[in-house]
């Protein structure tokens, strides 16, 4: 056979050979997908194409991707979905518990409920979240303010009225001078702010 001739016979056999062994994908025989979005029609995908798919509960699509994607090696990602790492142990919460008794592992989308001690007050939601592995949301429990007598007597002030002398975050106290007069630098009106009070005083 002529050299060229013999060469143009084997680059068309390569080519034959190639199409039919054209690569492709067909529809995943796997438990933990909960939806694809491929008609049975249409099972068979050619190299390249993607295909929308979920997975079930307690497992989410392996790397991120929103799509599967056909290759020479079968669907990518593969595998195409994975489990959803659980929580461990809530964080604890400072001058606060959990309503329920903790777990030592939760799952994703698991709730669990905190609250404060009393006369504190819970800042932002009282629950936090596993997702993804991660513990999610924020609070933190607002200290009350404690009137000390003391603290008063040194001031020269005394409770305008009768009352509790443990302050919630963000209640108003009024106090009066019991001699002498007020110098001016703070107000007799106070607002408890987590804890901290500031203490007019009063000068004869």
């Amino acid at each position: 056979m002529h050299a060229i001739t013999k060469i143009l016979f084997l680059c068309i056999c390569s080519l034959t050979s190639v199409k039919s062994q054209e690569v492709t994908c067909i529809r995943p025989q796997d438990r933990l997908l909960s939806r694809w979005e491929a008609s049975w029609r249409d099972e068979t995908k050619k190299l390249g194409d993607t295909v929308r798919y979920t997975c079930i509960s307690g497992y989410r699509r392996k790397d991120g991707v929103t799509r599967a994607t056909c290759t020479r090696d079968g669907w990518e990602p593969n595998p195409l979905c994975e489990e959803i790492p659980p929580c461990g142990i809530p964080p604890a919460l400072e001058d606060g518990d959990t309503k329920t008794a903790i777990k030592e592992h939760y799952s994703h989308n698991e709730t669990i409920e905190y609250m404060c001690q009393s006369h504190y007050i819970m800042e932002g939601e009282p629950y936090k979240t596993c997702l993804y592995g991660e513990w999610t949301g924020h609070m933190r429990c607002l200290r009350p303010c404690i009137v000390n007598e003391d603290e008063m007597r040194q001031h020269n002030i005394t409770l305008k009225s009768s009352g509790t002398k443990y302050l919630v975050h963000d209640e108003i106290i009024e106090f009066r001078c019991t001699r002498g007069l007020s110098t001016g630098t703070v107000a007799m009106r106070q607002r408890c702010n987590s804890g901290v009070l500031v203490l007019p005083t009063c000068r004869e």
